[in-house]
């Protein structure tokens, strides 16, 4: 995710379970509802709701709003992307990632209706590339790259995947004018 990101003015939502240590930045904000210790690359936390982001930081622009394995967790994607990209800094973008319901392990956990695997109170739905390419569209973006990250084999290891059946895939999209 961090390769996708432009600028120097980051902000990353979501992030204070797993920091990005990768992002690059003179200004990178982190954004959650939990607390977290401010340690580079990040030079602020912020705890609260990202949908009171027009609130908390109402003229704020960043080049690049990062989103790690979070869209799956709201409940009204459309209104997060549509009030994000009003946070967005001409030529910026938004990078974000999330499980895709085409793996092979989700596969698995769907056709045999497992609730143990892939199925957390947390997690609100579940989207394909082609799903979450829509998403962006109808929210006003256009999608600028998509990557799968492969499929894991345990033990923090990845095979390469087609993005059709990674576990993970990340999406890079900017504002479209007139949108």
């Amino acid at each position: 995710m961090a390769r996708l990101a432009v600028g120097d003015r980051l902000l990353d939502v979501g992030c204070a379970l797993q920091p990005n240590l990768y992002l690059r930045g003179t200004s990178v904000a982190g954004l959650d509802l939990r607390e977290m210790e401010v340690r580079p690359p990040y030079t602020e936390h912020v705890v609260a709701d990202v949908y009171a982001l027009d609130q908390i930081m109402p003229s704020r622009l960043f080049d690049t709003i990062l989103m790690g394995e979070f869209i799956e967790h709201v409940e009204r994607p459309f209104d997060l992307l549509r009030m994000l990209r009003g946070h967005l800094s001409p030529g910026g973008r938004l990078v974000l990632s999330t499980p895709n319901v085409l793996s092979f392990p989700m596969v698995m956990a769907e056709y045999l209706c497992l609730r143990r695997f892939y199925y957390t109170e947390e997690h609100t739905f579940t989207l394909s590339p082609r799903w979450v390419w829509r998403l962006l569209e109808r929210s006003g973006y256009g999608v600028l790259e998509t990557r799968g990250c492969g499929l894991c084999v345990g033990s923090g290891g990845w095979l390469p995947a087609p993005i059709s059946l990674s576990l993970l895939v990340i999406y890079a999209a900017a504002p479209v004018q007139g949108a």
